[in-house]
């Protein structure tokens, strides 16, 4: 008798357990840093093309006002030169610090994406080696800790990243006392001006030139990072790795 009714027993709980929806899991270390890494990668690719464009600008704008006769063709293009390499520098040094912005957004920020996924339950956590269905995507409707809810809500996170990036990117450029102006273009000048004497006449207006530069560049960042600025591919990209992870 006793036998019998610990049979019942095994088997009864044997059949919930067959039937119990298996616990969610949360996107762990790995996923956190590859998908923050796909996020940083796209935004990079966006910040490039401003760092570009200011790079252009600075260079057609910083002669404004100075007598073309007072310099040469190496003169010229010494100075171009060294504005290039400090923007360069500038956006090398921006760059990395998108990855850990992103990273914050998502993970640190309030509502992180962190947290449990099983209430209420809305999507069983698949086999171990098989990934996660776009159709989990659209399920995971509330924010926790694993992919489906970061892609559920990818529109949400992507508006997030992009309103920090563009303050950051903001402070970093605009105006004299900037990071971009403090660290990078004003060393420049002050090469220039040590490297050619003649430059030295004209420093007030090669410093002023900048300064215009960077001051009228705050309004085209405006739209860093914003959707229109963003592939619908990069969507589909992300997704699609997120999805890969446990």
């Amino acid at each position: 008798m006793k036998f019998s009714s610990a049979a019942s027993f095994l088997g009864a709980l044997s059949l919930s357990l067959t039937f119990a929806p298996s616990l969610v899991q949360a996107c762990e270390h790995e996923c956190r840093v590859n998908v923050s890494h796909a996020f940083a990668d796209k935004y990079q690719q966006l910040s490039s093309n401003y760092f570009t464009l200011l790079s252009q600008r600075a260079q057609d704008q910083i002669f404004h006002g100075i007598p073309v006769q007072t310099m040469g063709a190496l003169d010229k293009d010494n100075a171009i030169k060294l504005i290039q390499d400090a923007v360069t520098r500038a956006q090398n040094t921006w760059d990395v610090t998108i990855y850990p912005t992103v990273f914050n957004t998502i993970f640190i920020d309030k509502p992180p994406f962190k947290g449990d996924c099983n209430a209420p339950f809305r999507v069983k956590q698949p086999p171990l080696g098989v990934n996660w269905t776009m159709s989990d995507c659209h399920k995971m409707d509330y924010i926790c800790g694993n992919p489906p809810s970061i892609c559920h809500f990818m529109p949400m996170i992507k508006d997030r990243i992009g309103k920090k990036l563009i303050a950051q990117l903001r402070a970093r450029v605009g105006g004299v006392d900037s990071d971009l102006y403090i660290n990078f273009l004003r060393p420049a000048v002050d090469t220039l001006l040590m490297q050619e004497d003649k430059f030295s006449t004209f420093q007030v207006a090669l410093r002023g030139n900048l300064n215009q530069v960077l001051e009228s560049f705050q309004d085209v960042t405006d739209n860093f990072a914003n959707e229109d600025q963003w592939s619908h591919d990069w969507d589909m990209e992300i997704k699609t790795l997120l999805l890969t992870f446990p």
